[in-house]
This record gives structure tokens, C-alpha cells and sequence, in this order.
């Protein structure tokens, strides 16, 4: 039981950082706003994500929620 939550663990930890990563970024940055760069270009907020960015979104969440229940399960049965 263990070794299964292990390696669904180690498999959801991979696909949630994968699905983070591959996601577009919407604002200049931390460093932009810091220095000046503030202002949204198009895209910024308040920008309905389409195709790809929503379904990326909508399964970061998914894999997200995947991902907790299987760490409340392993440190349960550990």
C-alpha cells in the first residue's frame, strides 16, 4: 500500500510541475513591476484564458487536489 501511494506521489508530483511549468505567464514579471514596468500588456490580468492555457489550468487543479489526497492518504498510512 505504501509503495503504490509512493510511486503515485512521485508520478502526480512530476505531471503537477510539468503542468505548472508549461503554463504562459501573464504579467511582466516581479522585476518589471519593481523597476517601472508595471503596466499589463494584452494578456495581463483580467484576460480570460483560452485553449491551451485553460485546460492547463483547469488540469493543474485537478492534479493538484490529486496530489493532496494522496499525501494526507501516505502520511496516514506511513
Amino acid at each position: 500500500m505504501r509503495t503504490a501511494l509512493i510511486i503515485g506521489e512521485v508520478v502526480f508530483g512530476l505531471a503537477l510541475m510539468a503542468a505548472i511549468l508549461l503554463q504562459t505567464g501573464y504579467t511582466p514579471g516581479m522585476a518589471g513591476g519593481a523597476f517601472g514596468g508595471g503596466v499589463p500588456q494584452s494578456g495581463g490580468y483580467g484576460v480570460k484564458k483560452q485553449g491551451v492555457d485553460d485546460l492547463l489550468a483547469r488540469i493543474t487543479v485537478i492534479l493538484g487536489v490529486v496530489f493532496a489526497v494522496l499525501t494526507l492518504l501516505l502520511a496516514r498510512f506511513w
